[in-house]
């Protein structure tokens, strides 16, 4: 390949980069494949393609383009990674797994990765797998927030309020106030039908994040377990 070449396809990448950033991901996709025509075994072009139908949406063409790069470069983690997700974006989280396991037998120190393969199981109602990789995770990173947070809202779709719950309040410890702890405990104590607690994270919430839309729902949530409270039969105490 000549200087003038390659000069040209760096000129290609340069302004595709700029289009995507601008979100012009139609045109950028016009250019790389320009640069294409110059070096057909480009991997990066490959994958920059298949980034820009990620954001288009058009997950088929994003997956075609990265089993081009596959079958230059087999042992680029990003290709199975990026594969991962857009088979996750395309409902297919079968395949999702496959890329994962493959992307982190390349890379097995890469968090984002393993986060991924956890959701693909849940997504195959494979909720003890997910568990596993979790707790796996947080061997390793007790402090990884983002990882608490997979782990107790698989534990509240699995109706397990008591367990996210004490997962939500590790959250607490590690970053107190932490509006999302707050919210999930909120949720959690209310499914349990400890009202009383409910209501106290739901206020810390609220003072977080007072103009969310979450903070409306709460409000009218809090005005209807004070109301419940209101009429509810008072029992006499006995005095001895």
């Amino acid at each position: 390949m000549t200087r003038e070449v390659t000069k040209r396809i760096s000129i290609f990448h340069t302004e595709a980069q700029n289009l995507m950033k601008q979100k012009q991901y139609r045109d950028a996709v016009v250019l790389y494949l320009n640069s294409l025509l110059m070096d057909k075994e480009n991997t990066e072009t490959f994958i920059n393609i298949s980034k820009a139908y990620k954001r288009l949406k058009e997950y088929n063409k994003a997956v075609k383009y990265l089993n081009h790069a596959k079958k230059i470069n087999e042992d680029k983690f990003e290709i199975h990674y990026e594969l991962g997700i857009n088979h996750l974006l395309n409902a297919e989280p079968y395949k999702a797994v496959f890329c994962f396991q493959k992307a982190i037998k390349l890379n097995p120190k890469n968090i984002n990765a393993q986060i991924q393969l956890a959701i693909s199981h849940e997504l195959l109602d494979e909720p003890e797998i997910s568990l596993m990789i979790y707790e796996k995770i947080l061997e390793e990173r007790p402090n990884f927030i983002l990882c608490h947070n997979h782990k107790a809202g698989l534990y509240m779709q699995l109706g397990e309020f008591e367990e996210a719950a004490k997962v939500f309040k590790q959250i607490l410890k590690i970053k107190p106030n932490y509006f999302r702890a707050n919210l999930g405990l909120g949720i959690c104590f209310d499914k349990l039908e400890r009202r009383h607690f409910a209501v106290r994270y739901y206020k810390k919430y609220i003072v977080e994040k007072p103009d969310s839309d979450t903070t409306k729902a709460l409000v009218g949530r809090i005005v209807e377990i004070y109301s419940k409270k209101s009429t509810e039969p008072k029992r006499l105490k006995v005095v001895s």
